[in-house]
């Protein structure tokens, strides 16, 4: 990545971009990137397995997303990562409007980065101008999930200050007899 120009970080309402950014998610994810919320959302059919209508289901959530905003108590943001005019990575965030947890959230549902960013350190400044963004509207935890497998994003998370505070296991129930 040229580093011609400064990275710059925005909530992203532009639906110019959707069509960038569908690109930018659907080249840039592998099967090793589904979690246990692909797989109880329409992303995926079974761990290492897209849904063939993944990049419907992509478009969608992206268009729903560019609509949302702080000012609405919306639920879902989307933050972008631009070197120039050139979108070099991008951010689902969810927001927690139920607020019956101990302490406000947010949950990091997707964060993408074109290649040649990685490496760069957009990634880091992605995740910590999303960190400091929620941090600055009262939200007190960022809760993120990564595939099994893995195991790159599992440590470049847990370089920027995240622990694992679970185990999410899968059984799959029609598959016949358990023993």
């Amino acid at each position: 990545m040229k580093n011609t120009q400064a990275i710059t970080f925005n909530w992203c309402h532009d639906a110019t971009q959707e069509d960038a950014l569908c690109a930018l998610y659907l080249d840039n994810v592998s099967p090793d990137y589904i979690s246990h919320s692909e797989l109880q959302g329409p992303r995926a059919d079974a761990p290492g397995n897209w849904r063939a209508d993944l990049p419907d289901v992509i478009r969608s959530e992206i268009r729903a997303a560019l609509s949302h905003d702080w000012e609405h108590g919306d639920s879902t943001l989307l933050a972008v990562a631009q070197d120039g005019e050139r979108i070099i990575g991008m951010a689902l965030v969810s927001i927690d409007t139920r607020q019956r947890a101990s302490k406000s959230f947010a949950a990091l549902d997707d964060i993408v980065l074109h290649p040649d960013a990685r490496g760069s350190g957009a990634g880091t400044a992605l995740v910590e101008w999303v960190a400091a963004e929620l941090r600055s509207h009262g939200i007190a935890r960022l809760f993120l999930e990564c595939g099994a497998h893995n195991l790159k994003a599992q440590q470049f998370f847990q370089g920027r200050g995240f622990q694992q505070v679970s185990v999410v296991m899968l059984r799959e129930l029609d598959g016949g007899v358990h023993a």
